[in-house]
């Protein structure tokens, strides 16, 4: 079940935008809380326009962000294994079970 979320997770989350976005138009459209002031195309635009530039940002800085952060730390000689004085070839294995386990022990509960 995990598995096919991860491999469909941009249609999932496609989809849970477009129900949700449709809803609260239907909701909008039957039930006004306030007379309009802005067109709905003008508004409805500069939400969607919004949605575009949280959707890029966290999709590229974010990421950018963290692979940076991970640099200025390996740099700094933050983090456990850079306190040790371990060879990369022992050091970066035992990071990768390490994040393994800690996503494995958060997502996978069928092991």
């Amino acid at each position: 079940m995990y598995q096919m979320i991860i491999e469909n997770e941009n249609t999932i989350r496609l989809t849970s935008f477009l129900v949700v976005f449709t809803f609260m138009a239907l909701w909008e459209a039957i039930t006004p809380r306030r007379r309009l002031t802005t067109s709905k195309p003008k508004r409805w635009s500069t939400n969607i326009g919004i949605v575009v530039i949280n959707t890029l940002t966290v999709r590229i800085l974010f990421p950018v962000a963290a692979v940076g952060t991970a640099i200025v730390a390996g740099e700094k000689g933050w983090g456990v294994l850079n306190t040790l004085d371990w060879s990369i070839m022992l050091a970066a294995p035992l990071a990768v079970i390490a994040l393994d386990f800690r996503f494995c022990r958060k997502y996978c509960k069928e092991i």
